[in-house]
């Protein structure tokens, strides 16, 4: 597990995605599926979920692909430049 200190904006995003996950993904697929089709580890998903880690750049794309959405209205900074830099 990640021992990442997450940013107020990382934790908006991780609950908007687990929202949006509750309601329109998991009725249809489990993380397990999920992980697999776009190329993650379930445990990866989970960590999101749960805080542990930041939703990367990948995987907001690749929700946003499931939900058939831009990353930009799951996540408003996603066009910022400084947004995934460390």
């Amino acid at each position: 597990m990640s021992n990442t200190k997450l940013l107020t904006h990382d934790c908006k995003i991780a609950l908007a995605i687990a929202q949006l996950w509750a309601t329109h993904i998991k009725p249809h697929m489990t993380q397990t599926e999920f992980a697999k089709k776009y190329g993650f580890k379930q445990t990866f998903i989970s960590q999101v979920f749960n805080f542990h880690s930041a939703a990367s750049h990948a995987f907001i794309c690749s929700v946003a692909k499931e939900l058939s959405c831009q990353p930009i209205d799951i996540d408003p900074l996603f066009n910022d430049p400084s947004r995934f830099r460390k």
